[in-house]
């Protein structure tokens, strides 16, 4: 008898602690987890997330506020992404909404064109407001990190040496380091060759990341005057940072065999 009181009272304590949690209240501020899209044009890569509100008693309006914080690597603090309505509180576009117990509101939020290399994270701000906007409560919940590559090529003119021809003393050869320093091969480009009037063209099929080719041309004598190499004069990469196609060698005097002249930048 002993026995099945006890069987009994296990299966009654068993019973209320399932009771308790189904009928367990749903969380009232919740984040999921945000979608993090990458991609290699700026405008394509984005980071959107999902707030989820529920009224707690004497609601008569929800609000949230959405902040995007960034850093571009993890010595430095995470500053605020500014721009539309971010930092901006926003209420249900059903102003009722908030007002029945049962009511849910699910709020999305997507930023798109973002900057990279960095990582990326929301702060949410949570608030519930009762008659006469008297304020009921707050929350605030931070989400998991979204991290955006730098996926674009990023063509660079590296060194210029200069040699003597042989057998030619008013030429000498230019011989043009190029590297793709980016995390994505270039696809077709030209590299482009100038010595005051004389203009030459090397086309170059692709170049892979982290890369380097040689390009060899042959110029006026390295006199007095300024050669320029640039990789992609004519913009048929989309490429991370313009300013490093170009490098120009001041020539100072002639090039004997053999011999080689580091360039100087010019930007």
């Amino acid at each position: 008898m002993k026995r099945l009181t006890l069987l009994a009272f296990c299966l009654l304590a068993i019973g209320l602690i399932a009771a308790s949690s189904v009928g367990a209240a749903a969380p009232r501020a919740r984040l999921r987890a945000p979608a993090c899209v990458t991609a290699l044009d700026p405008p394509a890569r984005a980071i959107s997330i999902t707030a989820t509100m529920r009224p707690m008693t004497g609601t008569t309006k929800l609000q949230v506020k959405f902040d995007l914080t960034s850093r571009v690597n993890s010595s430095r603090p995470y500053t605020r992404v500014r721009g539309g309505d971010l930092s901006t509180w926003v209420t249900p576009k059903d102003p009722t909404l908030g007002e029945h117990p049962d009511d849910v509101w699910n709020v999305i939020k997507q930023v798109v064109d973002l900057k990279a290399p960095a990582t990326y994270r929301f702060k949410v701000s949570f608030r519930w407001l009762g008659a006469h906007g008297k304020l009921l409560g707050t929350a605030v919940k931070t989400s998991s990190t979204c991290y955006q590559p730098e996926l674009r090529p990023d063509l660079q003119v590296k060194t210029i040496g200069v040699q003597a021809v042989d057998g030619r003393p008013t030429v000498d050869e230019y011989i043009a380091l190029i590297r793709n320093a980016g995390a994505t091969a270039t696809g077709p480009f030209d590299v482009q060759f100038t010595d005051g009037a004389v203009v030459k063209t090397h086309s170059v099929d692709d170049l892979a990341p982290h890369a380097s080719i040689k390009q060899h041309f042959i110029g006026p004598s390295c006199g007095t005057g300024t050669a320029n190499v640039t990789a992609d004069p004519g913009n048929q990469v989309d490429d991370l940072n313009r300013a490093n196609n170009s490098l120009n060698v001041v020539c100072s005097g002639t090039a004997s065999k053999g011999s080689r002249l580091h360039a100087t930048v010019s930007r």
